[in-house]
């Protein structure tokens, strides 16, 4: 199951700005201008400022899960289509957000993980979104972000 949301921070809010900048600035470094995707990028910084959205997925008793092998298993014993494709969603989102952000926290501590495999569990993801989606600009973006991880990793990393 996957928990929503929490604390939405409104659409007026002034860190909503400053990440629209700072992303259309590292996206632009690469070239990368495409306004869906500005935006899909921006609402997820703003998202993840409240750390309790990072882990939304639980797992049958309520427990959050921290750990993306966890999160996949989750993502597909999922028996509600809506429910899987929220939870690849997350994946796609979380695994964007630490690569962009915090990639030295993936070889930190006991759990070190590739960064090939977690770009690869991100792109994967959204590409199952994309799949799973029928909303055609839906589909579209999610397809982009499949494609354009690696961009839009280094964009993040600016």
């Amino acid at each position: 199951m996957i928990d929503r949301s929490q604390h939405e921070i409104p659409a007026d809010h002034p860190i909503r700005g400053f990440f629209k900048i700072l992303t259309e600035r590292g996206m632009g470094q690469l070239n990368l201008r495409d306004r869906d995707t500005i935006q899909y990028i921006t609402n997820l910084l703003t998202e993840f400022v409240q750390i309790e959205n990072m882990y939304r997925i639980q797992d049958e008793s309520g427990r959050r899960l921290q750990y993306l092998f966890e999160m996949l298993k989750q993502a597909s014993s999922e028996m509600s289509p809506t429910l899987r494709r929220d939870c690849y969603k997350h994946v796609g989102d979380l695994t964007l957000f630490n690569l962009g952000l915090f990639p030295e926290h993936l070889s930190y501590g006991r759990h070190t993980v590739s960064p090939d495999y977690y770009a690869e569990t991100g792109r994967r993801s959204y590409t199952i979104v994309a799949e799973m989606d029928s909303s055609p600009r839906s589909v579209t973006i999610y397809r982009k972000l499949s494609e354009q991880f690696e961009q839009c990793v280094i964009g993040l990393n600016w």
